[in-house]
Order: structure tokens, then C-alpha cells, then sequence
């Protein structure tokens, strides 16, 4: 467990401030007014595994460096804040899914007035349904409502969390904040149990997890491309789907079907060949629509472009395979998948239609032998997740 000193100091008006210091890496991490605005900070990796919720930290009641080793519990932020600082986050965040996080103010003829076309998210929606690119717009609203429900459940969860302890011991509301945002998640041990008390209901019902599947949840194979695990991971997830949305155009249910089958074949790829046991994310079927786009390429003789994409293809690659915590099995899975799938249902060069039409090919494999287990699953898996909120994350069978 890490240990951390409070130092007390004076400003100029008379007022306390306090400055934390990791013993580890003995850096500063900043000053505050008050001690409980900076425990989120580091709350999450300093939560001792045996459900004590204490930091090691010194006497902040004294001046200098006090005795270290004392056991201070964590206190809790100011809970009337919660609703004010969520709502600032989630403006925030859809701000950054552009390039600025501001709301323009255009200057017309006759005054001045806001417009919501500055806003990034917004803009970019609207530009996707202008160019009846429904299913990207589609997707790409789908993943930020669920993203944002993910945050306010970690929430929900913190703060059901705080109330079975006492007041001295809660975490900070602000953790919530901070684990949606970084996805840092403060574990506690509850009942025998380790427990992320963070960790939204969606991720637990809906997440690829490799244990689960294996006990028949074969629902997560699907659902698990529509989760995200932080605001980096949706940004970048979001700008590819925003970059690759002109595929659309001429074929979009070849689209959408190459997105869910490289999404399902990448998180199928993870359960087999990764180490890890959870995943989440687009990243799969965003792959399988780079192969798309490649045999696209390929069969227009485009071959400039295709080198290009090729480049790109193999430095994400190469990126996923340095880069720690990146499921590169999902990726690689949802590639070929989507190069497969697309030599199937896409466009041939010389020809007025695919191979297969992707309703010939969906239909194909909903009766081929994985298909009739993975229907009914997908169908029972929505639909107990829905009415029963975390009852898949307990290990129900289906």
C-alpha cells in the first residue's frame, strides 16, 4: 500500500493549505485548501484490500512533517456537489469529442446569439445525418449515451456504497467522477468478494468477461462492443467511426453487418487467445471496418490509398502490441473478419451487387450451430439485464 504525508502550510490571507507527498516516488502532488479535495487523487489506488478504506498519511493537525504511520479514514467531499460536478463532466466530455470543448457564439446581422452548431458532438451528428450516414450517426449516439449511463451507475454505486458505511469512512463523491473519466476503480472486499465500488452495472451485465462467456453469456460477445472503458477510449473509438463513416454510402446494411460480425469475431479472438479475462470497447468492429475499407480500396485499384490504410493498419497494430492494456487480440480478430466479411457482402468491382447479400449471409450463419446458441442468448441476456440489473454479473447461467 502506498503512504502518503500531509504538509500544513500558511497563505498570505491566514488560510491552512495542505500539500500530499507519495513516499514512493516522493513528488508533489499538489495543494489544496482542504485535505478531502485531494484524496480522489489517489483513493483509488491507496483502498486497502481488506475493506479497512484508511490511508496512511500524517497528523494533518500539525505544522512541518508530523509522524508518519497514522491511520486517517477518508473523508467524504460535499455531496450537494455531486449533481453540479457530473453535470459539468459530462458538458466537458462531449465538448472533447471535437476540437474544442467551447460553445461558439456566432455574430450575425443583427446580433449576437449562441448556436448549438459549435458544439463538436452535436456538429458532427448533424453532419453524419446530412450526408445520410444514419447507421455511423447511429452508433456513434449509441456509444455516448451509453457511456454517459455509465458514469452516472458508477455513481449510483458509489453512493449506495457510502451509505452502509459510517460518515468518516466514505469515499469521496468525486471518485465516481474520476473513475469514469481515467477508469481507475477503488476495490473494497464485501462479503468474501472483491468489488469494484465503482464499477457501473452495464460494464458487470454487458462487458466482454471470459468467465462468463464461458458459462453461457454469449451475449457479451455483442454488447461489449457498444462499452467503453474511459474518455480516452471513447474519443479515439469515436473518431475512427467518424473517420470511416463514409463507407456507408451505397451500402449500408454491409456495413453494419461487417461492424457487428468483426466486433463479435474480435471479441471472440480475445476469449481465445488474450490472457486477460475483460475487455471492452469498439475497437473490433472499427477493425473489421478497416478491412472494409481495404478490400474496397484493393477491388477499385486505389492502390495509393490502400498502401496508405495498410501503413495505418499495421502501426495500430504495432501500437496495440507496446502499448499495456490493449486487448491487440480483438483488434487483429476483428481485421480479418471484417476482410472476410467484406469479400462476401461488399461491392465487386465490374458487378452490381456482392456475392452474398448481407441478409443471405446473416441468415446463413444464424442457422449455422453457433448462431442458433447465440440468438437466444443475445435475446435473454438483453432482456434479464434490462429488467434485472446485476444479475448477469453474478454468473447467472443462460
Amino acid at each position: 500500500m502506498r503512504s502518503f504525508d500531509w504538509k500544513v502550510c500558511w497563505c498570505a490571507s491566514g488560510k491552512r493549505q495542505f500539500a500530499a507527498r507519495s513516499s514512493e516516488r516522493d513528488t508533489w502532488l499538489g495543494y489544496s485548501s482542504e485535505p478531502a479535495a485531494m484524496l480522489p487523487a489517489v483513493s483509488c489506488r491507496s483502498l486497502p484490500i481488506q475493506d479497512q478504506r484508511t490511508m496512511t498519511v500524517g497528523d494533518r493537525s500539525c505544522r512541518g512533517w508530523p509522524e508518519s504511520g497514522t491511520s486517517m479514514p477518508l473523508r467524504s467531499g460535499n455531496g450537494g456537489a455531486v449533481g453540479a460536478a457530473l453535470a459539468l463532466s459530462v458538458a466537458g466530455s462531449v465538448g472533447v469529442l471535437g476540437r474544442t470543448s467551447r460553445i461558439f457564439v456566432r455574430a450575425e446581422s443583427r446580433g449576437r446569439r449562441r448556436s448549438l452548431e459549435g458544439i463538436p458532438l452535436y456538429s458532427q451528428l448533424r453532419d453524419l445525418w446530412r450526408r445520410k450516414l444514419f447507421v455511423s450517426a447511429a452508433l456513434a449516439l449509441l456509444m455516448g449515451l451509453l457511456w454517459v449511463w455509465q458514469g452516472f451507475q458508477g455513481w449510483q454505486n458509489l453512493r449506495a456504497f457510502n451509505l452502509s458505511l459510517p460518515w468518516y469512512k466514505r469515499l469521496p463523491s468525486s471518485t465516481a467522477l474520476e473513475s469514469w473519466m481515467l477508469g481507475t476503480h477503488p476495490v473494497a472486499l464485501v462479503a468474501g468478494r472483491r468489488i469494484p465500488v465503482t464499477w457501473s452495472t452495464l460494464q458487470g451485465d454487458f462487458g466482454m468477461d471470459a468467465t462468463f462467456v464461458s458459462r453461457g453469456q454469449l451475449h457479451r460477445l455483442l454488447t461489449a462492443c457498444f462499452l467503453h472503458h474511459n474518455v480516452f477510449h471513447i474519443l479515439f473509438n469515436l473518431g475512427f467511426l467518424y473517420t470511416l463513416a463514409p463507407l456507408e454510402v451505397g451500402c449500408r446494411g454491409a456495413f453494419l453487418t461487417t461492424f457487428i460480425l468483426s466486433g463479435i469475431a474480435g471479441n471472440w479472438a480475445f476469449l481465445h487467445y488474450a490472457t486477460a479475462r475483460y475487455a471492452v470497447g469498439a475497437s473490433g468492429g472499427l477493425c473489421g471496418l478497416m478491412g472494409f475499407e481495404l478490400v474496397s480500396l484493393l477491388r477499385n485499384r486505389r492502390v495509393r490509398e490502400f498502401k496508405a490504410l495498410l501503413q495505418s493498419v499495421f502501426g495500430m497494430l504495432v501500437m496495440g502490441a507496446i502499448v499495456p492494456g490493449v486487448a491487440n487480440e480483438a483488434h487483429l480478430g476483428g481485421l480479418l473478419a471484417g476482410v472476410l466479411v467484406s469479400l462476401v457482402v461488399s461491392r465487386r468491382s465490374g458487378y452490381r451487387g456482392a456475392l452474398l447479400p448481407w441478409p443471405v449471409v446473416l441468415g446463413l450463419l444464424s442457422l449455422a450451430p453457433f448462431g442458433r446458441r447465440f440468438l437466444p442468448c443475445l435475446f435473454r441476456g438483453l432482456s434479464i439485464g434490462i429488467q434485472y440489473p446485476g444479475t448477469l454479473a453474478r454468473g447467472l447461467f443462460l
